[in-house]
C-alpha cells in the first residue's frame, strides 16, 4: 500500500494594477512513499492565477496512481 502525504499551500500577493485588489492562489505538494510525485506550486497574480483546488489534486493523485476519474452529475 502507497503511503500518501499531501501538504496543502497558499499564496496571495499585492497588486498595484487599477480594479485589481491582489492575487490569491492554492496548490499542493504530494508525497508517495516519502518521494515528492507531484509539484503544483500556487502561483497568485491580479489576472490568471494558477489555482489547484482538493478536487484537483485527488484527482491528479488518482492519474499519477493510474486511475482514470469518471465524474457523473444526477440532476
Amino acid at each position: 500500500m502507497t503511503d500518501i502525504r499531501i501538504e496543502w499551500l497558499t499564496a496571495s500577493s499585492d497588486c498595484d494594477q487599477a480594479g485589481c485588489s491582489g492575487g490569491y492562489s492554492e496548490g499542493a505538494r504530494v508525497w508517495f512513499d516519502g518521494e515528492l510525485a507531484l509539484d503544483l506550486p500556487p502561483e497568485p497574480s491580479c489576472y490568471g492565477s494558477t489555482f489547484y483546488d482538493q478536487e484537483q489534486v485527488f484527482g491528479l493523485i488518482l492519474a499519477k496512481l493510474g486511475h482514470n476519474l469518471v465524474e457523473t452529475s444526477y440532476d
